[in-house]
């Protein structure tokens, strides 16, 4: 059996969608003769951990080492609970000294805080891929810090990598949260244009973003997109007499849908039966200012659910009770190429979809067609015609097919192919 060494940060017990997609490429990589070995952290700075993923990771070898994080000291000097953050972004922009935490964290960590772990990993994993013969390595960012560990090893052990971008690197919208100066913007840049020109193959999830890295001068790319586990969607049974909308996941404000609100609230506002029977399901990382400009509208304040941070067999649970799924893309340019995760969860799930997103966005195209899924970029006013109809169909959607080419077996088999290919 071949070892391929996978470099991630993040693993179970880590929780969200930054953890999914090579949990399930590691489970089922021994179905096709190659053994996974996962590196990652000892103690990763967690926003979120769901303990039921290591359900998953049964039989497969795990590598950990510490790492330190600049965060440790904000938390030591602001607490955990006074400063609220997401993928490394704290909010509140209109603090100053969140602005500051903001610029360090951009300007001074490049290209993210993992930074320090990249030489003392790179020292740990030359004795380690010598001792255990290993050929093969795939590092997965964000954070891209991981990729610079991969740089190293391709150096210092001519392995053969795969470089793996779930998100952009120089491109990534989330960076103009970081304030970066011109040359922090220029160091991005050079430290991507080296990994994607050293790694054998740079593997991300959309056509979009594959032409994007073409152009910057990957030498070879390839495209594996993100899926939807069968074991995940057994024994599901569960429904509502309720019309719910549910979205399980970020809401920021580069993915918010303020024309949603203001349908909803219009159509309650004519149509009694919409209005009773109307819940707007919303769990994860939400921006309090979202949640505050929902709750503003009269028909849509005692509407609104927050369920707190919930595990992904209970995000699945939630996809089955709600009637309709809302899909949010990055409002800018880095959405146009973004297959979200929980996309093909979704179509696993057998619901009607709602998606909002920029124009000629990877997934409009996708989605383009399938009678069950609805999208609409975020200026869009005309969107009650499209509600109502799921409404008044509701719940008649249960021959919904599944395309079993998004499969995580399935896309595995395809990484396989890929491995293979640059022996």
């Amino acid at each position: 059996m071949q070892k391929v060494l996978i470099i991630s940060y993040y693993w179970p017990p880590s929780g969200g969608s930054g953890v999914q997609r090579w949990l399930k490429f590691a489970k089922y990589l021994p179905l096709y003769d190659w053994k996974p070995i996962i590196y990652t952290p000892e103690n990763p700075y967690l926003e979120i951990q769901d303990k039921e993923l290591n359900n998953d990771v049964v039989d497969i070898e795990v590598w950990r080492r510490k790492i330190w994080e600049p965060y440790m000291i904000k938390d030591r000097l602001f607490g955990t609970s006074n400063i609220a953050q997401t993928s490394g972004v704290i909010l509140n922009k209109k603090s100053i000294i969140n602005r500051c935490l903001n610029w360090i964290r951009g300007n001074l960590f490049i290209p993210d805080p993992k930074i320090f772990w990249v030489a003392p990993s790179v020292k740990f994993l030359n004795k380690k891929i010598k001792k255990e013969k290993i050929k093969y390595i795939i590092t997965t960012g964000p954070p891209h810090s991981m990729h610079l560990i991969g740089l190293r090893l391709k150096k210092d052990n001519n392995v053969k990598w795969i470089a793996d971008f779930r998100d952009p690197w120089s491109s990534l919208d989330i960076l103009d949260n970081f304030y970066l100066s011109n040359l922090t913007k220029k160091k991005h840049i050079n430290l991507e244009l080296e990994v994607i020109k050293e790694a054998d193959i740079t593997l991300t999830v959309s056509e979009n973003w594959r032409t994007n890295l073409n152009n910057l001068g990957a030498k070879r790319t390839e495209i594996i997109t993100n899926g939807y586990d069968n074991d995940d969607f057994k024994i599901r049974n569960k429904h509502s007499s309720k019309f719910i909308i549910g979205h399980y996941g970020l809401i920021n404000h580069l993915r918010n849908p303020v024309k949603l609100w203001k349908t909803l609230n219009e159509i309650c506002q004519r149509d009694s039966s919409f209005k009773e029977k109307l819940e707007i399901h919303l769990a994860g990382n939400i921006d309090p200012d979202i949640i505050t400009e929902i709750k503003s509208y009269n028909h849509l304040f005692s509407k609104v659910k927050l369920l707190g941070y919930l595990t992904h067999s209970e995000v699945i649970d939630a996809y089955h009770e709600s009637s309709l799924l809302l899909l949010l893309l990055f409002n800018s340019s880095s959405g146009v190429g973004n297959y979200p995760g929980k996309l093909f969860e979704y179509f696993a799930a057998k619901k009607p979809i709602i998606a909002f997103g920029p124009k000629g966005s990877d997934t409009e195209r996708m989605l383009s067609g399938i009678k069950h899924c609805i999208y609409h970029d975020y200026d869009n006013d005309n969107i009650e015609d499209d509600i109502l109809a799921v409404f008044n169909n509701h719940p008649n959607f249960n021959n919904i097919k599944v395309n079993s080419d998004y499969s995580r077996k399935n896309l595995t088999k395809n990484l396989v192919k890929l491995l293979n290919s640059i022996k």
